[in-house]
């Protein structure tokens, strides 16, 4: 593993040599790349007008679009991407997956996994957005039949934005309560507890350490999440009343998201600029309280501890892959989107590299500050590690934060904890939305601030009232059932038809081309033949797995209805339905216009003109598929 990561660090040297240096003039003219970075950044189209104000008095005039922004600097990019790539299941999630499947092990294969296919695909997403400069949905016009793909992709992020919203609102509720002189999950003593609540100061907790009969009891940090902020409903047929609390904190976030998105990418690159950073210091801040505490190395092994017998089982090779390709990003589009303002001459797989090796430290530091405190509330509850270890909301929202309450000066790690938790729901939700925002503003015709103020509020209103069914009494039950559905089916199917539409429907060649055309450096054969053979197979097979493991819905001990499964099953299909909607909609389009139905419009391609009219130039013709099989394994 060491000479794998030794490996690749060589080769990081070697690329940043070759892409930096432009190729001479003896290079062949097909292969040479474009004009350099600094002359795209200070070049500026003859039609288009850079505009920096509200111009009230111009929108009767002749339409001046507003010139696309790029980030001021590539770091602007990095951090957006890894706001991405960090979000809640390092923390909900990930560590209850690490013990569950085989702990130092299953950390291992995820390593793996996110650098042979994380890095593959990260490196694609980045190629195609950066390409074009456009969003995911203006993406796939290199085959018009499959646009519906990045529709699809759009659709997908468009479901899952509230869901983020919902968790930023619990941790801005919490966030607030922890100004509290004593916190009110730390104790039994409040109107919300119920008989079965123990803690320190209860007798029964002192006279009987025996885990069964824990399990039957309820902890204050439990029953103050469930009783007091939920106020949760006895099932999804009970909706109840809103939360009107959960509904301010909602509003707060949404006003939070609205300031960095309205004025578009510059401002987001200087937000994430210090954001970023800012949580990655809070939780290697609660890293480091976390190992101090009795009973964290119990946990720390509990979670490293190797179970060699996992490693024999497929289902941990599946959730460590599952894992590394949601870790990227797979089929939400958001780091197309990102990458469409990157300036057209920049990185790609470099930018590939640094994300996924940070996303993986994160990770890693994420897992052992949980069970470093899950190993200290074992400790403290006289009980092994495996009964107070737990995945999902209540890793945080209730083990963490009982734990946390029994620190000394507990309000000001509470505040460090929840407002870590803010910071990567607010992430989620800036780069969720600019997704939709972009989406959007490729379709108009024009742009200008004025316009893109209405969709970003626009945007941001839909997500707050969307999120509001899932504020009630019963929102948790509908937070589980979208939550379960909306990444069903449509991470395998749109992945796939992602991999085999671009590697085999537009070419992998033309795609070597376009990223040569950027970089100055082609794409190895190892990506070509990942991105064209060894991931859709494997995306496949996932795919088969998954429809064989479905099952009924449930939080806890409640079992959905069939109406929810249902329902749940029409989530899962939504992000689909534009695949066929698009293929319809091209083929009755293109047999009016005599237009190919699978090769490239005529407008795909890099957005500059002077790079678009190189691209037409040099683009390859059509090709057999002997030629397209050739081209995966060519140098």
């Amino acid at each position: 593993m060491t000479q794998f990561v030794r490996s690749n660090t060589q080769n990081m040297a070697d690329f940043e040599s070759k892409e930096a240096t432009v190729p001479t003039n003896a290079v062949a003219e097909e292969e040479q790349p474009l004009r350099s970075t600094q002359e795209s950044a200070t070049s500026v189209p003859a039609a288009s007008t850079h505009v920096t104000r509200f111009d009230f008095e111009g929108q009767t005039a002749a339409p001046q679009d507003l010139e696309r922004e790029h980030w001021t600097w590539n770091a602007e990019f990095i951090m957006a991407a890894l706001a991405f790539a960090t979000d809640y299941r390092y923390m909900l999630m990930f560590p209850y997956l690490c013990y569950s499947f085989g702990g130092s092990s299953f950390i291992i294969l995820y390593g793996l996994f996110l650098l042979l296919f994380g890095v593959p695909i990260l490196y694609m997403d980045i190629s195609l957005g950066q390409f074009c400069g456009k969003g995911p949905v203006h993406i796939y016009n290199l085959s018009p039949l499959l646009r519906g793909i990045g529709v699809g992709m759009v659709v997908v992020t468009a479901i899952s934005h509230p869901i983020h919203g919902v968790i930023a609102s619990w941790s801005m509720y919490y966030l607030f309560q922890s100004g509290s002189s004593v916190l009110p999950w730390s104790t039994c003593s409040n109107e919300w507890n119920t008989a079965s609540c123990i803690d320190d100061q209860t007798s029964f907790l002192n006279t009987t350490r025996d885990p069964y009969m824990f399990s039957r009891l309820s902890s204050p940090a439990l029953e103050y999440f469930n009783n007091r902020v939920l106020q949760i409903s006895s099932g999804i047929e009970e909706s109840g009343g809103l939360r009107w609390e959960l509904v301010g904190c909602r509003f707060a976030t949404v006003l939070l998201a609205f300031a960095a998105l309205f004025w578009g990418v510059k401002v987001i690159g200087k937000v994430m600029l210090v954001t970023v950073p800012l949580t990655f210091l809070l939780l290697l801040a609660l890293f480091i309280r976390s190992m101090t505490l009795p009973g964290s190395l119990d946990g720390i092994q509990y979670l490293l501890m190797p179970y060699e017998g996992r490693l024999l089982q497929m289902q941990t090779w599946i959730y460590a892959l599952l894992s590394a390709l949601y870790a990227v990003g797979v089929a939400s589009g958001t780091i197309n989107t990102l990458a469409s303002y990157k300036h057209f001459r920049s990185t790609a797989l470099r930018d590939s590299f640094i994300v996924v090796g940070a996303s993986l430290i994160v990770g890693i530091v994420s897992s052992l500050m949980m069970f470093g405190f899950f190993g200290a509330l074992a400790e403290h509850r006289n009980m092994p590690v495996d009964h107070v270890a737990d995945g999902g909301v209540s890793a945080v929202f209730t083990g963490l934060a009982e734990m946390v309450a029994q620190l000394p000066v507990a309000q000001f790690w509470s505040f460090a904890l929840f407002f870590t938790l803010l910071l990567i729901g607010l992430h989620k939700q800036v780069l969720y939305a600019e997704v939709v925002i972009t989406a959007v503003l490729d379709c108009l015709s024009r742009r200008s601030r004025l316009i893109r103020l209405i969709i970003t509020f626009v945007v941001c209103g839909a997500s707050f009232l969307f999120t509001l069914p899932y504020l009630s009494q019963g929102g948790m039950y509908f937070f589980v059932m979208v939550d379960a559905s909306a990444m069903r089916l449509s991470p395998y199917i749109l992945t796939f038809l992602q991999l085999i539409t671009v590697g085999w429907i537009y070419g992998i060649e033309q795609l070597s081309r376009d990223i040569k055309m950027m970089t100055g450096l082609r794409p190895s054969v190892i990506y070509k033949f990942i991105w064209c053979i060894l991931l859709p197979l494997l995306i496949l097979l996932m795919f088969v797995d998954a429809l064989r493991k479905q099952h009924r819905l449930g939080y806890n001990t409640y079992v959905f209805p069939i109406w929810a499964d249902v329902m749940g099953w029409f989530i899962s299909l939504v992000p689909l339905a534009p695949l066929p909607m698009f293929v319809v909609i091209t083929l009755i389009v293109t047999r009016s216009r005599f237009q190919p139905v699978l090769s490239p419009k005529p407008d795909w391609g890099p957005a500059d003109p002077t790079y678009h009219a190189e691209y037409q130039s040099r683009k390859s013709t059509n090709q057999s598929l002997t030629d397209k099989i050739k081209a995966v394994f060519s140098i």
